[in-house]
């Protein structure tokens, strides 16, 4: 240390708390397992005693000790909207409480997925969770070598080695089309997040989209797919094309809230009355959906928290051999004013 004074032990921590070196030692590792808690005034008096000394715990010592990195990865695809934002939220809430820290993991690019995923794949962290669509045709039997716990969301895949959160998200959307289809509408905008083609939540989400139009009878017409939920600038163009096209939608769904929230803007600037001259409905039902005008109808989960799931996360990070989990989590359409 600077000017050569030596680093504050432990035991003169306890010292200065006047606790016993385990006391001291249990207080400073963040742990909760014991049956009979410690008082609250000895808690805080070896806090303060260790701040007062400016005591650091020996971090990597504790790694070794408990064979844990202590660590959670959150896996997910920029840019980052509400629900990224809640999830990521919920994931250090959760993991402060465990005695975790969260890190991101963001991947923007598929092809470079590999080299964002190392600090998985070497053992950096002791669990993973995969926002939508993130893990689909991932090694996930490599990545459970080398972490205790991954937990993804998926429509696809099947449970084990990861625990699985299913959405329904193709039933979901094809309800929100039925819903719009059965209002009279017969020329439905979409605003996709990426190419229609892949094998992706996108993809997912679109195939809702042609069940209610084929279960309705109702051919899809090509030209009103159009990209623009990745970002709002992109969904203002997306819905400016569609809505001066010569025969523009009476409708438009979005693969996210926040290219619907854009599409009502351009709706005012055309000057379309929503709903009655144009509907819209988006998907991710955040809370932002909630307090726009007009209140957005959208697709998502019936309560936006992810606490269970990221409790999921830590049950395996404890019990590595638990039976592997399907979580169903169906997403609900939510019916407000814009549709």
């Amino acid at each position: 240390m600077p000017g050569g004074r030596a680093r504050p032990t432990l035991r003169e921590v306890a010292s200065a708390a006047g606790v016993s070196v385990a006391t001291c030692s249990y207080v400073l590792s963040g742990r909760s397992d014991r049956v009979r808690q410690l008082p609250q005034d000895t808690q805080d008096k070896v806090r303060e005693a260790a701040r007062r000394l400016g005591y650091a715990g020996n971090t990597a010592a504790r790694v070794l000790r408990r064979q844990r990195t202590e660590l959670i990865a959150l896996v997910y695809a920029p840019p980052v909207g509400p629900w990224v934002d809640r999830l990521t939220m919920q994931c250090e809430d959760v993991a402060v409480a465990h005695g975790y820290s969260v890190i991101g993991l963001p991947i923007r690019h598929p092809e470079r997925a590999e080299h964002s995923l190392r600090v998985i794949t070497q053992g950096y962290v002791d669990g993973a969770i995969f926002a939508p669509g993130l893990a689909d045709g991932l090694d996930l039997d490599r990545l459970a070598r080398s972490t205790r716990a991954v937990v993804a969301f998926s429509e696809h895949l099947e449970p084990g080695p990861a625990d699985v959160v299913r959405n329904h998200i193709r039933a979901a959307v094809g309800e929100a089309v039925a819903h719009l289809l059965q209002t009279g509408h017969r020329r439905i905008g979409y605003l996709s997040h990426n190419d229609l083609t892949a094998a992706s939540r996108s993809r997912d989400l679109y195939l809702g989209y042609r069940d209610a139009h084929e279960h309705a009878g109702v051919p899809v017409d090509p030209a009103l797919a159009r990209p623009g939920a990745t970002s709002r600038e992109e969904a203002l163009v997306g819905a400016r094309a569609l809505l001066d096209a010569a025969d523009p939608p009476t409708a438009l769904i979005s693969e996210s809230d926040r290219g619907a929230l854009a599409t009502l803007q351009v709706a005012r600037e055309r000057g379309l009355a929503v709903p009655d001259d144009f509907a819209v409905i988006g998907v991710g039902n955040t809370q932002e959906a909630v307090v726009s005008f007009p209140a957005l109808t959208s697709v998502g989960m019936a309560q936006f928290d992810f606490t269970e799931i990221v409790e999921i996360l830590f049950a395996r990070i404890d019990e590595p051999d638990r039976p592997p989990r399907v979580l169903d989590l169906p997403w609900v359409l939510e019916r407000r004013a814009s549709a």
